[in-house]
């Protein structure tokens, strides 16, 4: 009986498995975002806060984003450069992986988003988490921006 060595087998099970390692983390950026937007279909049960388009509410967000939200986002929403990890530029909505209506960022602020993003459900209000998106809409494309009152 001839028995072959396990490790003439070996190169070629390492090989199998780089690739398949490689297809993993190649699509896992989409299955996240594919089972977080099926998550945020169950959970948003928020309605959405007619002051989110207001001027007002955007001005009074600036201050609460200010506070909240710019040590990873900076003032200009344009996401700080010498960070550990990648923040959203705010001020391109196309990019985000967790969706760009007004409740996907009203969710992400309160939930947070991804594994950097933390959620802020139990240090701020809706009707704040409302202000900041009015805020975030109005540094956006100008499509999204807020009309006047």
């Amino acid at each position: 009986m001839n028995q072959q060595s396990p490790m003439k087998f070996f190169p070629q099970i390492r090989a199998y498995l780089l690739r398949l390692f490689r297809i993993l983390v190649g699509i896992a950026p989409f299955l996240l975002s594919s089972i977080y937007q099926t998550s945020l279909a169950v959970d948003m049960t928020t309605e959405i806060d007619p002051m989110v388009y207001s001027k007002s509410a955007a001005i009074r967000g600036k201050s609460y984003f200010l506070i909240n939200c710019q040590s990873c986002h900076d003032a200009d929403g344009r996401a700080l450069a010498n960070i550990d990890f990648i923040a959203a530029d705010l001020t391109a909505p196309d990019t985000w992986f967790y969706g760009d209506s007004p409740l996907h960022i009203f969710h992400s602020i309160k939930f947070g988003a991804g594994l950097e993003m933390p959620p802020f459900e139990d240090t701020i209000d809706n009707q704040t988490i409302w202000q900041i998106v009015a805020h975030i809409l109005n540094i956006g494309p100008k499509a999204t921006r807020p009309t006047e009152e």
